[in-house]
């Protein structure tokens, strides 16, 4: 990761603490690792989704902590809004402190704002998207979202299972460490 993303992330991971909904900054670690591996072969601006994929989810430090623990239903929507809402004066913010290029700053406060939209056409935006579906498979984030949400490894995985994607290679990644997953579970019970 080239100093620049590495000094964002720095930035951003007190924002990224103080969101209890989840790890955040596991969360966003694997965020950014599923979209250096969509730009392998996907075509997107790095220095655009990079910084995109560090910031999207600083939001939910200003979130109320009461909205932040509900999972469905209206208070759940509410606060994936409010996430959304917070998100760019903070990302503004620490990106301006890095002399970040005005234009670009704008576009990633435009990809983070879709990240939680259906079908946007923009390749950047469905890139983030995949990102952030994508992180969730991966053994740290998916045992961390169990130990977080209080489910079973299989309720897990019967969750990420329903995650949709645009590209073929987030597809290919995700049903890669989809068994991964599967045989992880099926080995625990054996024993």
């Amino acid at each position: 990761m080239r100093k620049i993303y590495v000094e964002i992330l720095q930035k951003a991971t007190p924002f990224l603490k103080k969101g209890k909904r989840k790890d955040f900054v596991i969360h966003t670690k694997w965020v950014v690792k599923s979209m250096e591996m969509l730009l392998e072969k996907e075509k997107g601006d790095e220095d655009i989704l990079i910084p995109a994929a560090i910031l999207h989810d600083i939001g939910w430090a200003k979130v109320p902590l009461s909205l932040q623990k509900i999972r469905r239903g209206p208070k759940a929507k509410k606060a994936l809004e409010l996430h959304l809402k917070y998100c760019p004066p903070i990302a503004e913010k620490i990106l301006n402190s890095f002399d970040y290029d005005q234009a670009k700053i704008k576009e990633i406060i435009d990809v983070i704002l879709a990240h939680k939209f259906k079908n946007p056409r923009n390749m950047n935006k469905r890139l983030l998207i995949d990102a952030d579906n994508l992180s969730d498979i991966f053994r740290e984030p998916f045992y961390e979202d169990v130990r977080q949400y209080k489910i079973t490894a299989k309720e897990n995985l019967e969750i990420r299972k329903e995650n949709k994607f645009y590209t073929k290679t987030a597809r290919i990644i995700f049903n890669k460490e989809l068994i991964e997953r599967r045989q992880e579970i099926k080995n625990s019970r054996a024993t």
